[in-house]
């Protein structure tokens, strides 16, 4: 599996779209906890959606060209032996369900009263893994919705050090990791189930997350401004 961006993608384009699909993630975290939706399964970014941040059509056009192209490009979060977690994406063309400006899924449109819209492009982020020979798929919308709820402070860490990762700032990184064990230590009678060797400092986070080592060693996925 790919876990570094191809030499054509290294470009302003791609930082570009990258800052607007942190944008569609977040308003569509705090929406479906705003508005308690469960959102299992929902995507990260829709056409509409990205109107509604401001983006003209040719570039909600541009972005999708982006978004196929990065479809099945993955980043490797995680490996320990047999083990491995990598995040990707996904573009599906499928029906739009909508719910107080949230893009939500057919599930939580049996609770609420959804406007369904014609087909559309949607972009889905997943983190998948393997462990023990058991396939695990996880939506990214779910995850940090759940994070924000019991973890407020630390979902602002995630959002700051996936900003400082673009801007190439080694301190927004170093300075927002430490979340990542605090998450673990809250949890860790979940986590220490699922990854087999569960990090407790830095020093362990880097021998388990490539990605983790790329940052730190100031090999930037994107370049900075």
């Amino acid at each position: 599996m790919i876990n570094t961006i191809p030499t054509r993608f290294h470009d302003k384009t791609l930082k570009d779209f990258v800052y607007t699909l942190i944008k569609c993630i977040d308003r569509q975290v705090k929406g479906c906890l705003k508005y308690s939706l469960n959102c299992r399964d929902v995507p990260a970014a829709t056409s509409p959606l990205l109107r509604s941040l401001g983006l003209s059509d040719y570039r909600v056009k541009k972005f999708w060209k982006i978004a196929k192209l990065l479809t099945g490009f993955s980043i490797n979060i995680y490996r320990y032996e047999k083990a491995y977690f990598y995040i990707v994406l996904e573009v599906r063309k499928e029906p739009i369900f909508v719910y107080q400006n949230v893009y939500t899924d057919f599930i939580d449109c049996q609770e609420v009263h959804c406007i369904e819209a014609p087909k559309g492009n949607k972009l889905y982020i997943y983190i998948e893994g393997s462990v023990e020979g058991s396939f695990i798929k996880i939506n990214v919308i779910f995850l940090l919705k759940e994070l924000l709820r019991h973890k407020p402070k630390c979902y602002d860490s995630i959002m700051n050090l996936i900003l400082g990762s673009l801007r190439g700032n080694i301190h927004a990184i170093l300075d927002n990791i430490t979340c990542i064990f605090k998450v673990i230590s809250a949890y860790r009678h979940i986590v220490s189930i699922v990854l087999p060797e569960t990090p407790v400092n830095m020093k362990d986070l880097l021998q388990v997350s490539p990605i983790i080592r790329a940052l730190i060693s100031k090999t930037k996925l994107l370049p900075s401004s």
